[in-house]
């Protein structure tokens, strides 16, 4: 069981954090009173709505994501040439050409 000492520091804390007049996202039920925020794509820690790129700052999130950006746009060169030697062959014999 909980001890009595343990939830009303809970429930202070929390009742605290919310009178601090930090902007709330309106909902209903147990989303009320939710504080608007987004996570770090990385590792996962609440950051600011409108922080951009999306991670929260650390060192070695921003290493992670520039690695990954980097990875993105060879996937997407790979596979635009992929499919350029793929479909030419089919374009040019279509065409008469080849």
């Amino acid at each position: 069981m909980v001890s009595k000492e343990k939830l009303k520091k809970q429930v202070e804390k929390t009742s605290s954090a919310l009178k601090d007049g930090v902007k709330k996202v309106g909902g209903k039920g147990r989303h009320k009173g939710v504080v608007a925020h987004k996570h770090c794509r990385i590792c996962h820690l609440p950051i600011e709505v409108k922080r951009e790129p999306e991670i929260c700052g650390d060192e070695a999130c921003d290493k992670k994501w520039l690695q990954n950006k980097k990875n993105e746009k060879m996937v997407r060169i790979a596979f635009f040439f992929f499919a350029l030697v793929f479909f030419a062959p089919l374009i040019l014999s279509g065409l008469g050409v080849f």
